[in-house]
C-alpha cells in the first residue's frame, strides 16, 4: 500500500493485494485407499486473484492527546486479475489389469473416478496445473473501517474490519457441483503493523 497525503483527514491510496478464495462448501476429505492423504473433495479448480486499486482514507475522528484512537473509513475500486488453476488428484488407473496411479485434472471423462473416494488417493503436488491456469479479468471494491491506535504517527498499529466484492465476466469453475458464481462476496479483518516514511 502506498499512500499520498493530502490533508490532515484525507489520504489517497494506491494498493496491490494477492487474494485466495476458497468456496464455503468444499471440504477436507480422508482418501478410502489404503496409504490414502487427505484432498479437497469436490475441487475442480483452484482460483488465485491479483487486485490493483486506488482509493481514498478519510479520518472520521482523530485520536485524543493520550491513548486515543483513530477512527477512520476507507474506499477502494480496481480491476482483478482471476487466476484459474486447475486442481489434480493422484487417481487409481486400472491400466492393463494393473493398477496406476496417475494425476488427473477434472473432466466429463474421469468424473466417476474423480468424484469417487475409493478411487482417491491424495492431492497431486502443487505444480501439476501452473502451466495450463487461465486468466480472467474483473473489477472490484471493498469498504472499510480502520482503528488506529498507534502512539505515535510515525508507526502504524490499526485493525481494519470491511466488506469487499469482487465481479468476473463469467462463473469461476471452482467446484465440480455447478454452485459456482461470477462473483466473489465477503468480510474480513486485518492488521496492520509498520512504519509511516
Amino acid at each position: 500500500e502506498y499512500g499520498w497525503i493530502k490533508d490532515i483527514y484525507k489520504t489517497r491510496l494506491l494498493q496491490i493485494e494477492y487474494n485466495y478464495f476458497v468456496n464455503y462448501q468444499q471440504k477436507r476429505t480422508k482418501s478410502l485407499v489404503q496409504n490414502g492423504r487427505a484432498f479437497n473433495f469436490g475441487v475442480q479448480n483452484r482460483f488465485h486473484a491479483i487486485r490493483v486499486s486506488g482509493g481514498i482514507k478519510r479520518t472520521i475522528a482523530d485520536k485524543a492527546a493520550r491513548n486515543g484512537v483513530r477512527l477512520s473509513y476507507s474506499a477502494f475500486g480496481g480491476i482483478s486479475l482471476g487466476l484459474v488453476k486447475p486442481y489434480y488428484l493422484m487417481l487409481v488407473q486400472p491400466t492393463d489389469g494393473v493398477l496406476e496411479i496417475k494425476p488427473e485434472r477434472y473432466s466429463e471423462g474421469n468424473a466417476s473416478r474423480f468424484l469417487s473416494l475409493d478411487s482417491i488417493v491424495q492431492a497431486a503436488p502443487i505444480r501439476y496445473g501452473l502451466g495450463q491456469m487461465e486468466p480472467v479479468p474483473g473489477i472490484h471494491g471493498k469498504f472499510s473501517l480502520d482503528f488506529d491506535w498507534g502512539s505515535r504517527d510515525q508507526m502504524v498499529k490499526a485493525l481494519e474490519a470491511g466488506i469487499m466484492l469482487d465481479l468476473y465476466y463469467k462463473r469461476i469453475p471452482v467446484m465440480v457441483n455447478k454452485s459456482n458464481r461470477f462473483y466473489q462476496i465477503g468480510l474480513y479483518l486485518a492488521f496492520h503493523l509498520g512504519k509511516r516514511w
